[in-house]
């Protein structure tokens, strides 16, 4: 799914207290209790402190005050963080080896092979950046594709739905940790969130419906969407994989005349790194 990212501003909000000598001036100083900073035998200085200026007397903030600002700020940051998690679950490990179900009304669906080679593309970019994590098997299933359920899956997440209460219950008892599901319909091609025992859904549109019909393009939407399951969010290059909204990136970008899956940023591998680092091991089953 190509949407925005989230990124958090640190801004420094203001000094509380004034000082005779400088302090870091930083965006927050913190202060530990019952340390040597006391001034003409108050009480110490409330967890949060930052510089008004160099010179003049000491003035007693409202620690009211200053205790309400720290609340906020807390609040804040969990806020943002919640906010991030719901918005993609980017940067959330697998804990287990995913297993992978691929999901088509053909054996002969053409996108069979680009699904191989998407995995494989993964596992081996896992392997050259160090991490201890693999992709599991793949098992290929032949049946009725529950077309309804993922165009209303992929218009949640396009209207920015998040949870896993937005997965239809048709998807939601397909066996498999990752699964793949190749429609023969048209929405925009999407991973979902986790839901149930850690499942994702990654929904694969129709070849049939544009820019699937240009080349190489449907091979690097699958890589791109599995990316997403992975863990990894977008950037803003339209030359790497994992381009995406905000940026003025397209599937039609991924249009090339020799096969090719679209390569990684440095920062992306680094991100592939820190979640999945070479000690990595399964601690779920």
């Amino acid at each position: 799914m190509f949407s925005a990212d989230v990124a958090c501003v640190k801004k420094y909000e203001g000094p509380e207290y004034r000082t005779r000598r400088p302090i870091d001036d930083g965006c927050v100083t913190t202060c530990e209790p019952g340390s040597s900073r006391h001034y003409r035998g108050r009480s110490p200085l409330p967890r949060i402190c930052s510089p008004l200026s160099l010179t003049g007397r000491v003035w007693a903030a409202d620690q009211t005050s200053v205790k309400m600002k720290s609340v906020l700020i807390c609040i804040s940051i969990v806020t943002t963080i919640a906010i991030t998690f719901c918005h993609g679950q980017f940067s959330t490990p697998w804990l287990r080896t995913p297993i992978i179900t691929v999901l088509s009304a053909s054996d002969a669906d053409l996108r069979l092979g680009l699904v191989d080679d998407a995995v494989t593309f993964w596992n081996k970019t896992l392997d050259e950046v160090g991490s201890g994590f693999q992709l599991g098997p793949v098992t290929r299933v032949v049946g009725p594709v529950p077309e309804y359920a993922l165009r209303s899956l992929s218009d949640a997440i396009v209207a920015g739905q998040r949870g896993p209460g937005i997965v239809p219950g048709a998807l939601q008892n397909i066996p498999g940790d990752i699964i793949v599901i190749l429609a023969n319909s048209n929405f925009v091609s999407f991973a979902s969130p986790f839901f149930g025992r850690s499942k994702r859904i990654v929904g694969i549109k129709g070849m049939q419906y544009p820019p699937f019909t240009l080349p190489n393009v449907a091979r690097n939407v699958i890589a791109h969407e599995i990316g997403h399951v992975i863990g990894l969010g977008h950037n803003a290059d339209p030359t790497m994989l994992m381009c995406g909204r905000p940026a003025p990136c397209r599937p039609n970008l991924f249009r090339s005349d020799e096969p090719r899956v679209f390569p990684l940023s440095e920062d992306e591998k680094n991100s592939l790194r820190l979640m999945y680092p070479g000690h990595w091991k399964p601690q779920e089953q």
